[in-house]
């Protein structure tokens, strides 16, 4: 899909048919660290690990997913590998030295437990949830290599309704009593 990425939120619970929860499409120079903001609010309540690929190592992110506006724990973790930090000054000019140590603090606490046994095995659970669904899904609607149309707003609502029929999919495939996600038996008879 060269020139647009789609960002997919999945279920990654142990031994469920992978499930794509939430979904956008954007171009593919759009920033994670920007686009996945906005689906923080809509998460499941019963959500309580995030895990996510190094392009989504933000503090930003770490603090609403962990923390309410008050200061409170969600009860939810944020699992990412860390991108390198330089030795750059915040890009909030704001920020007062104890917010900095506030911030590095936590930072430290989710390294920790991405870092930890328990903290590993869940993250682990990406490669094999969200990593094959990417691939399964662009190779069942044939999106490896092409999109279908040219523009983003063309591309938008064909990628949105790709991710929504195959919510459809497998849905129908659960009624039928198939406990995966393959659905391609479902499209190959249509």
């Amino acid at each position: 899909m060269q020139g647009y990425s789609f960002e997919v939120v999945v279920t990654a619970t142990k031994a469920s048919t992978v499930f794509p929860l939430l979904a956008s499409a954007d171009r593919a120079s759009a920033k994670e660290t920007r686009t996945f903001v906005e689906k923080i609010g809509a998460l499941p309540e019963s959500t309580k690990h995030v895990a996510a690929d190094s392009g989504y190592d933000s503090n930003a992110l770490g603090e609403q997913i962990e923390w309410t506006e008050q200061g409170r724990r969600t009860g939810r973790r944020f699992l990412c590998p860390e991108n390198k930090r330089g030795t750059k000054q915040p890009h909030e000019k704001n920020i007062q030295p104890r917010d900095e140590s506030h911030r590095r603090r936590r930072r430290l606490e989710r390294r920790k437990f991405y870092q930890s046994p328990r903290g590993k095995t869940i993250y682990q659970r990406r490669s094999q949830t969200v990593e094959p669904f990417n691939e399964w899904f662009k190779s069942l609607f044939e999106l490896t290599d092409r999109v279908w149309h040219r523009g983003l707003q063309n591309n938008q609502p064909q990628l949105l309704a790709a991710i929504f029929a195959y919510q459809l999919l497998v849905r129908y495939n659960h009624r039928r009593g198939k406990k995966n996600g393959q659905v391609r038996w479902i499209l190959d008879m249509m």
